[in-house]
């Protein structure tokens, strides 16, 4: 998840919106993946989870089978977050609105189910 963290320290305290794995709860720097599920119908999404590549990715990844299973229509997708980062940066200034080009269609968001396990290892 991106998640606010407390630093302590010179030159001064500060809170850092950080990328936060969602399988150690460390912090994600230089290369990791977002990872999220998606059904067309309904449309509807998972929220963004974040994931170290590698084994943190991988547990994610069979997590997110068992929160939202594909026998149910979800399709799990993963970005890496460099490009979700320019991504982004692009929507912010590019309102939906203003695109000539496409329509953009309402979504609801999905929570993770009740009973799914937890993401940790």
């Amino acid at each position: 998840m991106i998640e606010f963290v407390i630093r302590n320290g010179p030159p001064q305290a500060l809170i850092c919106p950080e990328f936060i794995c969602d399988t150690c709860r460390k912090q994600v720097t230089a290369s990791g993946n977002l990872l999220y599920a998606r059904r067309t119908d309904p449309r509807q999404t998972s929220p963004v989870f974040v994931a170290h590549k590698g084994a943190c990715d991988r547990a994610l990844t069979k997590w997110l089978g068992t929160a939202y299973p594909e026998a149910d229509g979800w399709h799990h997708s993963w970005e890496e977050i460099q490009f979700f980062l320019s991504n982004l940066v692009h929507n912010f200034d590019h309102p939906y609105a203003d695109d000539p080009d496409g329509e953009y269609l309402d979504h609801q968001l999905v929570l993770p189910l009740a009973g799914a396990k937890s993401r940790t290892r």
